[in-house]
């Protein structure tokens, strides 16, 4: 198989990669154009006619319509029809009143202003609230009111004896000598003596009616009440309502009283006189019965069939023996027979033909990176070392490499290529030495690792990726995969000196089993397409689409992802040096799961 492959490959007999990225591209634009056909409102169409056309309804129709005649016709069923309707009492009464001078006026009145009006306030005169507004207002009364009861409270105690007698006192000489003989009392500034005729009178004013009648006035606070009155008495609120108590034409005071006077007015109008007696006659209401009426309806639809030239045509269409070319079916057969010899219909039925096109069916792409931006996608790339990362938290190197992986910085994306790129340039990293662990180190070389671990994954299917590398014994450049324990790991490809190596690595090369194909012969100038199909524990390589080697695992797969790694094992040359791993594309596809 292998020596099969690599003689094939010398005779020029192995398609290269770009004349099948040619084929890939085709394909797909044969399923694009496919595709947009399918979408296209033609076809579309054609599907409806054809399914429409060959259908038994439409064969049954086309032979009804070839053995139509006028007699016994809807068109005629339909003329007696209108004739009967027209006939009828309840509509020729209907068309004589809306044929009439009353019908007009009515008309006329029923739109306008006055009339929506009149029924506005009649809804509003006749509610509940505004007629127990009126009730109430009309049975109100001054007397007993709070208004009345405050006015006579002020009155009587304006007019009160012992508030007379009070403010004479407060102005009489001898309060005035009372409330200076009191403040000195009090103080006991001064001892009065019993026989200062001062003393007498301020002695006599204590035991004096109108002291007694002054502090009964001031306990209970009868000025300030009095004041009080007044105040709320003479409030501007409290005149208007007593105001309105007192008015016995109260209610055409009130702001319900407008609307209740413009009821009555339009209610006086001949407009109004004239449209409420009209809709109470016997002809209106034979008009509101025939108006919505389903036979009024029916008429006016006859009428309107009858008169129309789809109707008259229709009774010329049944006259004619040659009808079924005049109909919409012939157009539909007319219309099919055309998109049928269609350029776009010819195209459809030739690319269902092509048996490429089943790969759609089939397959699904569930990984397609062609690197077309300008950065790497970090979202499905990884640019560590996944075991590194997963368990010191970082890249590091094997003891035989002697590069360090430097992340992003040897990583390019020029011409939708990426490149892993190896430079001499002194770098700080870490290797793992089974003696001592992780040990720091500087390198002489750098280089970039990428990996899907933490993004894509798959366990059965096909993965490939189009590279190009210098195969030469210090760098290798190599595209495995690895499930959920670093070993075994499968090599897609490893670069050598001058050969790939496609197999397994059961355990890590010092002292395991490695399971590599060595290929020999490849044009390392040019891109190549690097297979591995799997299914179950059928491992299969291609090159190019041309198998190379299989191989069995020991148990069926279990879920895998990608790493991409330019490493270096011996010491280079500076002019040799950067090395450009790169990868045009990477593709991955999964047989489609048959629907239930």
């Amino acid at each position: 198989m292998l020596l099969s492959f690599q003689i094939r490959y010398f005779l020029g007999l192995i398609p290269k990669a770009q004349k099948i990225d040619s084929l890939w591209a085709e394909l797909f634009k044969m399923r694009d154009e496919l595709f947009a056909i399918e979408a296209s409102p033609e076809l579309a169409r054609y599907k409806e006619l054809k399914l429409l056309v060959q259908s038994k309804d439409f064969q049954t129709k086309k032979g009804e319509i070839n053995n139509l005649s006028l007699k016994n016709s809807d068109e005629y069923h339909l003329l007696n029809e209108l004739a009967t309707l027209e006939g009828l009492k309840p509509i020729k009464n209907y068309f004589k009143f809306i044929q009439s001078s009353d019908f007009e006026k009515f008309n006329v009145l029923s739109k306008s202003s006055n009339l929506a009006r009149y029924y506005e306030l009649e809804k509003i005169v006749q509610s509940a609230d505004f007629i127990h507004r009126k009730k109430e207002t009309e049975g109100l009364r001054y007397k007993g009111s709070h208004e009345h009861l405050k006015r006579q409270e002020f009155n009587t105690l304006n007019k009160s004896v012992r508030l007379k007698n009070y403010r004479n006192t407060l102005e009489s000489d001898e309060y005035h000598l009372f409330l200076k003989l009191d403040a000195t009392e009090k103080g006991k500034s001064v001892n009065l003596q019993e026989e200062d005729k001062k003393v007498k009178i301020y002695r006599h004013f204590l035991r004096s009616k109108a002291y007694q009648n002054l502090l009964i006035v001031e306990k209970h606070d009868l000025p300030g009440k009095l004041e009080q009155l007044k105040n709320e008495t003479s409030s501007p609120h409290f005149l208007e309502q007593e105001a309105f108590l007192i008015n016995r034409n109260r209610y055409t005071t009130t702001s319900d009283y407008p609307l209740f006077n413009e009821l009555e007015t339009l209610s006086k109008s001949s407009d109004i006189r004239f449209y409420l007696k009209c809709i109470n006659t016997s002809i209106f209401a034979n008009y509101k019965e025939i108006v919505n009426s389903a036979a009024l309806a029916r008429l006016q639809e006859l009428r309107l069939a009858v008169k129309d030239q789809e109707f008259l045509q229709r009774v010329e269409f049944l006259k004619n023996k040659k009808r079924f070319e005049l109909t919409p079916e012939f157009k539909l057969e007319r219309e099919l027979d055309e998109l049928e010899r269609s350029n776009l219909i010819i195209t459809y039925h030739r690319l269902r033909k092509r048996s490429e096109l089943s790969f759609f069916d089939q397959w699904e792409i569930v990984l397609d990176e062609n690197f077309s931006g300008h950065q790497l996608s970090t979202t499905i790339w990884e640019p560590e070392n996944y075991w590194g990362s997963k368990i010191a938290g970082f890249s590091f190197s094997q003891a035989t490499e002697l590069q360090a992986f430097n992340g992003l910085n040897n990583i390019e994306i020029k011409n939708q290529i990426l490149s892993i790129v190896t430079k001499a340039e002194k770098s700080k990293g870490k290797v793992w030495d089974p003696a001592f662990g992780l040990i720091p180190k500087e390198f002489e070389y750098s280089s970039g690792i990428l990996n899907t671990g933490n993004s894509f994954k798959f366990k059965e299917g096909v993965i490939e990726a189009k590279v190009k590398f210098r195969a030469e014994a210090a760098i290798t450049s190599a595209f495995s995969l690895t499930g959920s324990r670093p070993f075994p790991q499968i090599d897609v490809f490893r670069s050598g000196h001058k050969r790939v190596g496609l197999g397994i690595i059961e355990h890590p090369a010092n002292g395991g089993i490695k399971k590599l194909v060595q290929v020999k012969g490849l044009n390392f100038n040019n891109f190549h397409i690097f297979r591995l199909e799997i299914f179950g524990n059928m491992l299969i390589w291609k090159i190019n689409n041309h198998e190379v080697h299989h191989e069995l695992l020991s148990q069926n797969s279990e879920e895998l992802f990608l790493n991409f790694v330019g490493t270096i094992h011996k010491p280079l040359n500076a002019q040799s040096l950067p090395h450009h791993f790169e990868i045009d594309w990477v593709r991955c596809m999964q047989k489609k799961t048959a629907k239930p």
